[in-house]
């Protein structure tokens, strides 16, 4: 298993858009740094107040995670090297999972690389603030890990849609979409009474609404979104199982 995850590692490594990747995140970090700089220059504002509103870039770092995971997959199918992994004398179901770990560890890369150098811009324009470990500290980590979370769901989600439809544009399109317009959906489908909407995954992926806004129908708590959402994983995981593992693949 390690020597799958470490040959898909070094593929994704080896392509420019991981580097591009990291290139936009300090560039984009950059610009957002100065921007809140400016912004806030003789108002009372702090290193964690800056690092909370860095979380929220994390958008931009789940669209790069998704570009990967919607094609780690169905690029094996397009370009036929599939065939190359399928001869092996190893189980399918491991391949595929060597994929799934690999797009977690590029995920978890980039936004420690996210936080680690929104850190450093941070400490440069509000260093007085740096060890004030107030309540904003704990609100900055609960923001990243909740964000992080979301965006491993998502990720599943979309890594699934390329499995079974082994098409990238459609697995990073779709999930894009459903992304950004379930929010509308989801208060549409609220003003409606339609309340069978809280068993959408979609409603229940970002955590944070119950910390720091209003989840979109009433009733939904925390550990009903946290289980919701592991029923939608292990049912994606099968049928991940079942599209790669069990179906008949043409090569």
């Amino acid at each position: 298993m390690m020597n799958l995850i470490t040959n898909e590692l070094i593929k994704q490594i080896s392509r420019p858009r991981m580097w591009i990747s990291l290139a936009l995140i300090v560039f984009i970090d950059s610009i957002a740094s100065l921007f809140v700089y400016l912004l806030f220059d003789g108002i009372q504002f702090s290193f964690w107040e800056y690092m909370r509103i860095s979380s929220n870039l994390l958008m931009i770092i789940q669209l790069f995670s998704l570009i990967i995971v919607g094609d780690i997959v169905s690029s094996e199918f397009s370009s036929a090297t599939i065939k190359l992994l399928l001869i092996r004398p190893i189980n399918r179901v491991k391949i595929l999972l060597s994929k799934y770990i690999t797009v977690l560890v590029i995920a978890t890369v980039l936004t420690a690389s996210h936080f680690l150098f929104s850190a450093v811009l941070g400490s440069l324009w509000f260093y007085d603030s740096f060890f004030d470990l107030n309540e904003n500290f704990f609100i900055v980590a609960g923001a990243y890990v909740l964000r992080f979370i979301e965006m491993m769901v998502i990720c599943s989600f979309a890594f699934t849609f390329s499995v079974v439809t082994r098409s990238s544009s459609f697995a990073i399109g779709s999930t894009i979409f459903l992304t950004f317009s379930t929010g509308t959906l989801l208060i549409l489908m609220n003003e409606l009474g339609m309340e069978w909407g809280r068993y959408l995954l979609f409603a229940n992926t970002d955590l944070q609404q119950y910390f720091f806004g209003t989840p979109p129908f009433e009733g939904m708590t925390f550990w009903f979104s946290v289980g919701v959402i592991v029923v939608y994983l292990v049912g994606f995981g099968g049928l991940c199982w079942w599209s790669f593992g069990k179906r008949d693949v043409d090569v």
